[in-house]
């Protein structure tokens, strides 16, 4: 029973870790939403400048067709919005990388703080005092002990 409860708390724990390690940050998915938009865009003005060069071709074997020059023009439309889409998701893909770097260097800075060893370096007792005449905790007692001791020896 107790083997069984071991292995049910691993793997809650294993499965814990997973869903964890497995969450994004806001700027990581934005990241990667306008890389996939991105992607497309480009794949599409690929696709297009395909066809745009294949009525080229077309029209260099047959350049009476009025039709094949009609079909150039309108690609060519569709190429120049294709490209200005592809510019503008590139424009907003470069925009979340640098707020997801950022994002990590700001992370990286809290973490680094708070891993950061503390600045004072006490060498002695009195170096805790932040003036002269003052008590440390504990102090009072001995302090108070002391001065009893030398009332009595006098």
């Amino acid at each position: 029973m107790t083997q069984r409860l071991v292995q049910l708390f691993f793997a809650g724990c294993v499965f814990l870790f997973a869903a964890c390690s497995g969450t994004k940050s806001a700027q990581q998915t934005m990241a990667e939403d306008r890389a996939y938009m991105y992607k497309e865009a480009y794949a599409s003005y690929i696709a297009a400048e395909n066809k745009y060069l294949n009525l080229l071709f077309n029209i260099e074997r047959l350049p009476e067709e009025e039709e094949l020059w009609i079909m150039k023009r309108d690609q060519m439309r569709e190429l120049e919005q294709l490209r200005a889409i592809m510019l503008q998701t590139r424009g907003e893909l470069d925009e979340a990388l640098q707020d997801w770097e950022k994002y990590l260097s700001d992370l990286q800075k809290e973490v680094a703080a708070a891993n950061a060893p503390s600045k004072a370096r006490f060498r002695s007792q009195d170096d805790l005092r932040s003036s002269p005449g003052e008590l440390l905790p504990g102090e009072f007692a001995k302090d108070s002990v002391r001065k009893a001791q030398t009332r009595m020896q006098r």
